[in-house]
């Protein structure tokens, strides 16, 4: 019999979907060739075609999915939406692929400070609680790995109890990676997308902007050389395919509308700089991306760059798109080692006009990029990402630390008596009078532990 695995997942799923849906969407159609799998979100749109069902997390079946679970995979603010999962039986798994805490610091800027730390605060702890509660841990590149390595650290959960012989501590025991991935089959345009929609010429070069528009990216910077580069003669049209996100809950950030307005001022709003105002299908968006010359996205020097996995830049990949993008990333690393495109510097005008005429000019250039970006694309396919979890589905059980982490976490703010005690007799008793009142202060101390709710 399959055991069943519940995908938690915390944002809209339908014909549109954003990165979060899309990621457990695929993630369980994978899983779903080997387990029985169902997937639950706040909002469930129609007509869809999946090979398991999508339940409302509203609904009754939800509890009774989870009730009835092996492994439970979730994400973002489950524990705190479904405190109830924290006494599940089931094997625990956190996809930690987004660190929220750092896009919110961006996405935030305009805020009032005490609104901004007081989330930051409620972010925090939720993120530690994914860490205290969660059996096994998914991160989404290797920079991210070893930044939520040092967050498990710091939440005990490299302990003596996970891995009784040191020497057998393994990360990957503990937390794997699962980049954002890519379907099986290559894309086929079967419709005009982006030149239809706003009646560009086919001999014109399109740029493709494949994603939202949100406080941690730089569109600002690109419209600069649109302007910059059309002023010299070039027919270059910068194209952003979505504005509006399909939750309605999340909002639209300050630098989209910043954007616009200088596209509008420069006068290049409707002529070679276009917004779609609407999100377009998930299903339909090859449609569109095909129709472009090159796929493009910058950001600044900041923390979230670091430690973020661009996951709508893996599309460019798919439909063999060359690539701009900024520097600083790990998608910019990808880029250069395997000769997709070009990096430019942060907030540069000068450096992204350059790389622009130079793909917009160099045809050779631009094709053995593209050939390039669409070899990449093997690396990514859906089927070889999961892989990883798909193992560690079938063997995961409650972790041996599972207790120990969460008491560890109830008390993260409580003196430890034990080691106060410890340091004070340090050096001053006999080494076997340490160990005796060493072995009796830790009876104590576990004793209290886990007689605290």
């Amino acid at each position: 019999m399959a055991r069943k695995i519940t995908i938690l997942c915390n944002d809209f799923i339908g014909q549109r979907m954003a990165g979060t849906a899309i990621r457990s969407v695929e993630i369980a159609r994978c899983l779903s060739e080997h387990f029985d799998v169902t997937v639950a979100a706040p909002d469930i749109g129609e007509s869809l075609d999946f090979p398991f069902p999508c339940i409302s997390t509203g609904s009754s079946e939800f509890r009774d999915s989870i009730s009835s679970s092996d492994v439970i995979l979730l994400q973002g603010s489950a524990l705190k939406e479904y405190p109830f999962l924290k006494d599940s039986s089931a094997a625990l798994i956190a996809d930690l692929y987004c660190p929220i805490p750092l896009e919110y610091h961006q996405a935030s800027v305009d805020k009032d400070v005490d609104e901004r730390n007081t989330t930051i605060a409620y972010l925090a702890g939720m993120q530690a609680e994914q860490l205290a509660y969660s059996d096994y841990f998914l991160c989404a590149n290797e920079r991210q790995r070893d930044f939520w390595t040092g967050a498990l650290m710091l939440s005990s959960r490299i302990n003596a109890l996970r891995w009784p012989n040191a020497k057998d501590a393994k990360i990957p025991d503990l937390l794997s990676m699962l980049p954002f991935g890519l379907p099986e089959a290559k894309p086929v345009q079967s419709r005009k997308g982006i030149r239809e929609l706003f009646n560009i010429p086919e001999d014109d070069f399109v740029l493709v902007w494949g994603g939202g528009i949100y406080q941690w990216f730089d569109p600002i910077t690109i419209i600069r050389a649109i302007q910059k580069i059309v002023s010299e003669g070039y027919r270059a049209h910068l194209v952003f395919i979505g504005v509006k996100h399909p939750n309605s809950g999340i909002e639209q950030h300050n630098v989209c509308a910043e954007a616009i307005t200088l596209a509008k001022e420069s006068g290049l709003l409707g002529e070679f700089v276009h917004f779609n105002f609407n999100w377009i299908d998930y299903a339909d968006r090859h449609n569109y991306l095909l129709d472009a010359d090159i796929g493009v996205s910058a950001h600044f020097d900041n923390p979230e760059t670091r430690f973020s996995f661009r996951t709508r830049m893996l599309d460019y990949l798919w439909c063999g798109l060359p690539i701009v993008c900024s520097k600083g990333d790990h998608f910019a690393e990808v880029v250069s080692a395997n000769g997709l495109g070009l990096v430019v510097d942060f907030g540069s005008t000068d450096d992204w006009s350059t790389a622009l005429k130079r793909l917009i000019s160099d045809k050779a250039f631009r094709e053995e990029c593209a050939q390039a970006s669409a070899k990449c694309a093997d690396d990514f396919r859906w089927s070889k990402v999961t892989q990883s979890l798909i193992d560690v589905c079938h063997t995961i059980t409650p972790s041996p630390d599972r207790a120990y982490s969460r008491a560890v976490l109830r008390n993260f703010n409580r003196p430890n008596l034990t080691m106060q005690l410890l340091r004070a007799i340090k050096r001053r008793l006999p080494k076997w009078l340490q160990t005796e009142i060493y072995r009796v202060l830790k009876a104590i101390s576990s004793a209290t532990i886990n007689s605290r709710p």
